[in-house]
């Protein structure tokens, strides 16, 4: 337990691609296989992120409780399917991800020294981003499925993959071509996720080298 809580920004880290590798592989199979990967997925991605992550036992309770609900959503969606457990699987998976991503980057931009595990870290924090943008572009999908050309919207679980690989394409300014915005609102998103992904770099550069220049 010691060595997890020396590393623990490595096991957030391979749990984050994992998901994003389950998310990928899911593409070939049957949709309700799919869905039950994905909430799976998501939910140990969520225990391994609450153990790996230091904080106090204020913010504890809280991821505690959305993981709690989020239990209690997918038992529900499978007893009594519809489109208002979905929403609210999809909004309880994005605050983790926000609340998730704010301790990251407190714990990896502003506290204590410059290691492995901090770069590591940095690396978890902008996986969480890119997914973070992922499932807004996955909410938005469920109210406007043109939003995103180039990707045919279907069930949310079906649009992840995709609108993950849109959300890293966009986060690194890679910018292929194959996707783009459609709607206003997707254009707003998509200019907010750029200037984040260039702001990102610039920041955590400049944070871990006035880090080291401390030392």
């Amino acid at each position: 337990m010691a060595q997890f809580g020396k590393y623990n920004f490595m096991w957030l880290t391979l749990s984050l691609i994992g998901l994003l590798f389950g998310a990928a592989l899911t593409r070939e199979l049957p949709d309700a296989v799919t869905l039950q990967i994905l909430e799976i997925g998501s939910i140990v991605l969520l225990m391994v992120s609450l153990l790996s992550l230091k904080t106090d036992r204020r913010w504890i309770k809280w991821f505690i409780a959305i993981l709690g609900i989020m239990l209690l959503q997918v038992v529900f969606q499978h007893v009594m399917p519809g489109t208002l457990f979905e929403y609210a699987y999809l909004l309880l998976l994005l605050l983790f991800f926000v609340l998730a991503a704010w301790l990251v980057g407190k714990a990896v931009l502003f506290t204590g020294e410059v290691d492995l595990n901090k770069v590591v870290g940095s690396i978890s924090l902008y996986l969480m981003i890119g997914l973070i943008f992922s499932i807004v572009y996955t909410i938005l999908l469920e109210f406007q499925p043109t939003a995103i050309k180039g990707l045919e919207a279907g069930q949310w679980y079906d649009n992840m993959p995709s609108t993950t690989y849109f959300s890293f394409v966009t986060l690194t300014t890679l910018g292929y071509g194959d996707m783009s915005p459609a709607s206003d609102i997707a254009e707003v998103i998509v200019i907010l996720e750029a200037v984040t992904g260039m702001f990102y770099i610039a920041i955590i550069v400049a944070s871990l080298i006035g880090s080291l220049r401390q030392r």
